[in-house]
């Protein structure tokens, strides 16, 4: 099974959770700039902004294509509840018909969370297991 991980992130927070799914896939977590090649398995994060999906996070949704990326696994990060945003990079993948086989949200919030511009990215411990236990059930399941 071929694995890929892509994330957006402006402040740190989701590209510190793609880090900790690298760290149990085995492969390289790389930023949207990447492009993806054929894959089994695509982990694709993304922060929410104001209840919505950065426009990188959406464009490179789009791009994706359906013969190149058989499923997601999508991981989300936010300064508040699930929004929108979520649903919206869902309904991208729907389209272009390509399953949605997993979901992790996390809700930032306390040290480590920063919300317009500076660096952010400090996961406190549990955090850490519940991303790495989310990348382990994705990875056993395909």
């Amino acid at each position: 099974m071929t694995v890929a991980i892509r994330y957006q992130t402006r402040n740190g927070n989701t590209e510190a959770f793609a880090n900790q799914i690298a760290a149990v896939a085995n492969v390289p977590a790389e930023s949207v700039a990447t492009p993806v090649s054929a894959t089994d398995l695509l982990f694709f994060g993304g922060g929410t902004y104001f209840m919505r999906p950065d426009s990188a996070a959406s464009d490179f949704m789009e791009a994706l294509d359906p013969n190149k990326v058989k499923k997601i696994a999508l991981f989300t990060t936010s300064g508040g509840p699930e929004m929108v945003s979520d649903k919206a990079l869902t309904k991208i993948a729907e389209k272009k018909g390509i399953p949605i086989v997993g979901h992790f949200h996390q809700v930032m919030g306390g040290k480590g969370m920063k919300l317009l511009g500076s660096k952010g990215g400090k996961l406190k411990p549990e955090q850490i297991e519940l991303v790495k236990k989310f990348a382990q059930e994705m990875l056993a399941n395909q």
